[in-house]
């Protein structure tokens, strides 16, 4: 019987966050500590000739001064994919905002001051900012050598390379013959779309404290990928990965920005120059200079026949990388796999690139590239059924997939009835045909729909986890998963307190430390209640089974049971500790994917996320403003196990979508950034949300009380950019191609109709 899955349970993190009594790594201080502070570039590409650190290292209470001179490391280079970014500058500086030189003191303000004595010759060099600039034949290259990783893939998929070119990642996916499938349709419509690059932004930014204790790295990062960060830091001074240890404190938010080694690497270069414990925290300001979400440029051409059925789709992905790689190859395989959507489509092409340029370097961001292509996709979508001059509702269920269909060969099968939640969206927002003709009033309302479906949980995840019975009856749960708001530490506690017909309360979530916790992967992908939700379950099982065979030898019976936290035996309840008798009890677990080189990525899909959105929009045609009055989202999460955990994830996912809909983009000038605060950089406010906001969790009948959780944490902001553009065309009769939408094009595009 159940005891904890599909109930809220308090968050365990939830009471020291709000009373102030969390610890996160900037609350942590360690004797002798110093601070480090970085200088950074203020050229988008240049040469350095000339760094010259002496004033500042003759400053009382400077320790140290890291620049490429003073670089006392093995490899100067990280990435998950290319080896191409340095811990500092070399030999040039590929954007503005690259860290040229860093100092440790005893305090922040000596700190800051030495920066100001820092004296850096440039020679600058022609950049490149856009996607149009980076592939310009006549381009200079942002990388003139790069050390990569082979990629490998399954059927269907392939890799292309470019030489000297600022095209550093193609990948290509084909199934059927595209040209054979243009040459059956009747029509062929292609269409082009943009995304700004975008900032995560989440409240605490990148933070860490490295001690160096002349043998051994112990690092404290608000990091979403502690053993990311160990292989990283031992790859750079060329150590076994035993001797950098990784703890992680509580974390404020990641989105993806802490996905990738950053101050990480800063601090523990200065604490190996300074034999001494360093802090480096970048600001706010700092984070925006640091990494970003690609903006993405994609055209589609789709074959239809007459009577809507899609038989042929040609997409192009191009993904703007800024400076470094960190994992935008990733993004632009995982773009690829999705550009035909969730529909029937039998004849696919789709190229998607990953472009170098002077800018921030761009990486994982919540959706990893989901969003960019749903806008893309479900846009274009919509613009097919107009053209058809059929209902858009009608058109998605006509190619929807099926239940149970393969999305692609050999891959796992549609796990959801998407069709179904289509037709609940549309009932429950009151669709209508009217809902797709332009108004003639100065005041326009209507509404515009999207669904969308993304592979979850990562590829080739690999998660572990322990459970231990203490001998004094208490329960931990030891895994690598990171709480970074999600609510996972709590959820998978529940599902530890499931096997032992326990509270949640019951059972301890430890601290991660990689010198103890099992190996996880990263916690990304919406990965954590799948994933390693199947390691700690399996873990749970082994530790509960181990358990009830000693109190059976213990009680002299196996008629034995749990109920809210105890062995019950013949009438009478006993605590854990009284039947174990000093001993320890642990319960292993992992879950891993097996290669298939039958499926295009080479490993299955561990479940599909299902985002589906509707937006009711009001826009005044005398300013352009919009308004989102009312939105609804639907998403399949499999079996809940914390309801109000699931609701937060996609409200707040949907929350994102406004602002990258309607209010965000990182905006360059000359080379550098010209927004990197949030003065300039608009945040979605509270006068920003809809008026109405809804969101309906879907748990499929057939999987209650069993354990099949699906992710939850990017499905709502799927939808939001592309049911919002539906609706304004249906206001308005204007398609808005680029993200965000600006009132005042919408303002001009209205205007330039009625002249």
């Amino acid at each position: 019987m159940s005891t904890t899955i599909g109930k809220h349970v308090e968050r365990f993190d939830a009471r020291e966050k709000v009373t102030g009594k969390s610890v996160y790594t900037g609350d942590i201080k360690l004797p002798g500590m110093l601070h480090g502070k970085v200088l950074r570039s203020y050229l988008p590409h240049a040469r350095i000739r000339r760094v010259d650190v002496e004033d500042a290292v003759a400053m009382p209470g400077v320790v140290a001064a890291l620049t490429r001179d003073r670089l006392p490391i093995a490899s100067p280079y990280y990435g998950s994919f290319v080896k191409d970014q340095p811990v500092v500058a070399l030999d040039k500086v590929h954007y503005a905002g690259e860290i040229v030189a860093a100092v440790a003191a005893e305090d922040e303000a000596i700190a800051e001051e030495a920066l100001k004595r820092i004296s850096i010759e440039y020679e600058e060099l022609p950049a490149v900012i856009t996607i149009e600039d980076a592939l310009n034949k006549d381009a200079p290259l942002v990388h003139e050598r790069l050390e990569k990783k082979p990629a490998v893939f399954g059927r269907g998929m392939k890799s292309i390379e470019h030489d000297g070119s600022n095209i550093y990642f193609h990948v290509q996916y084909e199934r059927g013959d595209v040209e054979d499938g243009f040459r059956s349709a009747d029509f062929i419509f292609e269409d082009s779309f943009f995304s700004a690059a975008n900032q995560q932004y989440p409240l605490e930014s990148q933070i860490a404290i490295v001690d160096f204790n002349g043998e051994d790295f112990t690092i404290w990062s608000a990091t979403q990928s502690p053993f990311r960060i160990r292989d990283e830091i031992a790859g750079l001074f060329k150590v076994d990965s035993k001797r950098v240890r990784v703890v992680i404190p509580y974390l404020g938010g990641g989105f993806g920005a802490k996905s990738v080694i950053g101050a990480e690497a800063v601090a523990a270069t200065l604490s190996y120059m300074s034999k001494r414990p360093v802090r480096v925290a970048f600001s706010a300001d700092e984070m925006f200079k640091t990494i970003c979400q690609p903006a993405a440029k994609m055209i589609i051409k789709t074959g239809v026949k007459r009577d809507g059925t899609i038989v042929a789709r040609r997409s192009e992905i191009y993904l703007n990388s800024g400076a470094y790689s960190n994992s935008v190859s990733s993004i632009a395989t995982k773009s690829c796999y999705r550009a035909h959507g969730p529909y029937r489509i039998p004849n696919v092409t789709t190229d998607a690139y990953a472009i170098y340029s002077n800018t921030v370097p761009a990486g994982a961001f919540r959706g990893f590239g989901g969003h960019q292509t749903a806008f893309a996709i479900e846009s274009h979508t919509d613009m097919l059924a107009h053209r058809l001059r059929v209902d858009p509702v009608e058109f998605r269920l006509k190619n929807l997939l099926e239940k149970g269909e393969e999305y692609a060969a050999e891959d796992t099968p549609i796990d959801c009835d998407v069709k179904d939640l289509l037709r609940q969206l549309s009932r429950a927002i009151g669709w209508t045909p009217e809902d797709r003709k332009p108004q003639q009033t100065t005041t326009k309302r209507t509404k515009g729909v999207a669904c969308v479906v993304k592979d979850g949980g990562g590829t080739k995840k690999e998660a572990n986890a322990i459970v231990k019975v203490q001998a004094d009856g208490r329960i931990v749960l030891i895994c690598g998963t990171v709480e970074i708001g999600q609510g996972s530490s709590t959820a998978l506690s529940q599902v530890v307190a499931e096997q032992f017909s326990c509270p949640a309360e019951m059972v301890e979530f430890a601290t991660i430390d990689t010198a103890y916790t099992p190996y996880d992967t990263a916690t990304n992908a919406t990965s954590g209640v799948f994933t390693m939700g199947r390691a700690v379950l399996q873990a749970a099982q082994g530790a509960r089974d181990r358990m009830l065979s000693i109190a059976a030898m213990a009680l002299d019976t196996s008629e034995l049971s749990l109920e809210n936290g105890k062995i019950v035996c013949r009438g009478k309840a006993f605590n854990f500790q009284e039947v174990l008798h000093g001993t320890e009890i642990v319960g292993t677990g992992e879950c891993k994917f097996d290669r298939n080189e039958q499926i295009p990525i080479g490993y299955p899909t561990p479940f599909w996320e299902i985002g589906l959105g509707a937006a009711e929009i009001e826009i005044d045609e005398m300013t352009g403003d919009i308004r989102i009055l009312k939105f609804r989202s639907i998403t399949d999460v499999g079996r809940i196990i914390n309801p109000l955990h699931c609701r937060g994830q996609e409200e707040g996912g949907i929350l994102f979508g406004i602002g990258q809909t309607l209010l965000e983009e990182l905006v360059y000038e000359d080379g550098r950034l010209i927004n990197p605060n949030l003065t300039d950089y608009r945040l979605p406010r509270f006068r920003d949300l809809p008026d109405s906001l809804v969101s309906v969790i879907h748990e499929e009948e057939e999987i209650v009380g069993s354990y099949q959780p699906k992710g939850s944490g990017e499905s709502g902001i799927l939808a939001v950019s592309a049911a919002v553009c539906n609706a304004i065309y249906n206001c308005t009769g204007i398609r808005m191609l680029d993200l965000p939408v600006k009132r005042e094009n919408v303002w001009k595009a209205m205007h330039s109709i009625r002249e």
